[in-house]
């Protein structure tokens, strides 16, 4: 199993919300996410069983429910995730473990689309073609940045994005529902900040 964390150690909560919040004040019109991304994050602070949690994101929100391949603004994202972070936070035991979850829920969401079943098909559940298919995925996801992946051995590598508004914990865990999906048991995937919005994440595998 996994068992590493952001670079630099466990950050509190506040410095998670920070994060997201200086990531919202960069969000144009322009920018926008699928609504399979809200409706399972919506499912995952359901399956909490706190509907008060769900009914309070919905209410920050602005919408009543999401359409999986409707369009939405990514602040809309960010403001699901600011509300919720907190009780997620207690749940899981710190800001940076909450925001690993809500990529790997993310993953788990997209792999059950169309898309990501058609993705899982051509790389015969193998982990390396998995990654490499990543950047597709996420232009299919997202209307924004760019999503590369540098492979330095056969089983090691980083993703990075260029311009993100989640902070790095998310992509981490990503990764690490990709290689679950892989069946790869023993893995490590820590993120890090680049370049003004950028992301990266540093992933190997045994």
């Amino acid at each position: 199993m996994d068992g590493s964390e952001n670079e630099g150690g466990t950050k509190p909560l506040e410095f998670w919300l920070q994060d997201l919040e200086r990531r919202m004040a960069f969000v144009q019109p322009e920018h926008t996410v699928r609504g399979m991304f809200f409706r399972g994050m919506l499912e995952s602070f359901r399956s909490l069983g706190d509907e008060t949690l769900v009914g309070r994101c919905l209410e920050a929100s602005g919408h009543e429910r999401f359409v999986d391949f409707f369009s939405y603004s990514v602040r809309v994202q960010s403001q699901l995730l600011l509300t919720a972070l907190p009780t997620l936070a207690r749940h899981y035991g710190s800001g940076e473990a909450a925001l690993r979850q809500v990529g790997r829920r993310s993953i788990s969401d997209f792999l059950g689309s169309v898309t990501g079943k058609a993705m899982l098909m051509m790389a015969h559940g193998r982990p390396r073609p998995m990654i490499d298919h990543m950047p597709t995925g996420y232009r299919v996801a997202v209307s924004f940045g760019e999503m590369k992946v540098a492979w330095s051995g056969p089983q090691r590598g980083t993703l990075s994005v260029g311009l993100s508004f989640l902070p790095p914990p998310v992509y981490a865990g990503m990764l690490q529902g990709v290689l679950e999906a892989s069946r790869v048991q023993t893995f490590q995937a820590a993120g890090r900040e680049t370049e003004g919005l950028g992301v990266a994440c540093d992933f190997s595998w045994e």
